[in-house]
């Protein structure tokens, strides 16, 4: 059902991990020339040219950050197929954790070649908190499913 805990738990995962898709993800700071740049879903700009793209192969890093919302959007619209929704959710664990895993191997190939030292921003955190309401939602849905299945044992 729609009114029910999980879906709150996934909605805050689709609006948690749609601002995570738009800001950026780190910063790298070159510190012989004085440079700062900026990560995000289109790729490496430095800033102190007005957003100039240095590398726009952030294309793994872009996807994976635009599926995360989409699974959870889809997953709150499957409220009568709870099997099928904990399967979603399992499944955006797993982008979740791959999400972080081609960031820092993005920072430290695009760091090494900048040969510069990088640093996360606060929206790097919220996969890790969509990641724990994830939980949170299989959990609750697994609730409710353990629910039906008794309230039909009974009759």
């Amino acid at each position: 059902m729609l009114q029910r805990i999980q879906t709150l738990y996934l909605l805050a995962i689709v609006i948690l991990s749609g601002i995570t898709f738009f800001m950026p993800a780190a910063d790298l700071i070159n510190q012989t020339n004085s440079l700062h740049y900026v990560i995000d879903f289109k790729g490496v700009y430095l800033l102190q040219t007005k957003g100039s793209i240095f590398d726009s192969s952030a294309w793994g890093f872009t996807a994976i950050a635009g599926i995360i919302p989409f699974i959870s959007l889809y997953s709150i619209f499957q409220y009568k197929n709870r099997i099928k929704q904990i399967r979603f959710s399992v499944l955006n664990i797993f982008f979740m954790i791959g999400f972080y895993i081609i960031l820092f191997i993005y920072l430290w190939l695009v760091g090494q070649r900048l040969n510069a030292d990088w640093t996360i921003r606060y929206t790097t955190s919220f996969p890790l908190i969509c990641l724990i309401l994830n939980y949170l939602a299989i959990g609750a849905i697994g609730k409710d499913e353990k629910l039906v299945k008794s309230l039909n044992r009974v009759r």
